[in-house]
């Protein structure tokens, strides 16, 4: 993977919002519990952006392949399923013209519909 770990979240955000029936990307836990105490700090750099989480492959790992996960909330009034297909094939044409020859799991959860 050539690209900063800060700039593959930013991107596949950007991606994901764009489909059709999306919402919003699902708050991580970091997220809610720093909601919940008014004294703490802003995001710092290199936390992950919330509802997306990449998973490099380690060095001992007999497997190359990148763990993407995203977990979003989607609209009502559309199919979820649709939806999930929808942001599955859209990171996944993202993924592979930026990054060829990488190899990417695509792990797409709707945590909520609003």
């Amino acid at each position: 993977m050539s690209a900063s770990a800060d700039t593959m979240h930013s991107e596949l955000a950007h991606v994901v919002q764009e489909v059709p029936g999306v919402a919003f990307l699902a708050p991580g836990l970091r997220s809610r519990l720093r909601a919940l105490r008014a004294t703490s700090p802003l995001a710092r750099p290199g936390d992950d952006t919330p509802g997306i989480t990449v998973s490099a492959p380690r060095g001992d790992s007999r497997t190359t392949v990148t763990t993407v996960e995203i977990r979003l909330i989607c609209r009502s009034g559309r199919r979820t399923l649709d939806t999930t297909r929808a942001v599955r094939e859209a990171v996944d044409h993202h993924l592979t013209t930026r990054y060829p020859g990488d190899e990417f799991r695509i792990i797409v959860t709707v945590t909520g519909v609003t």
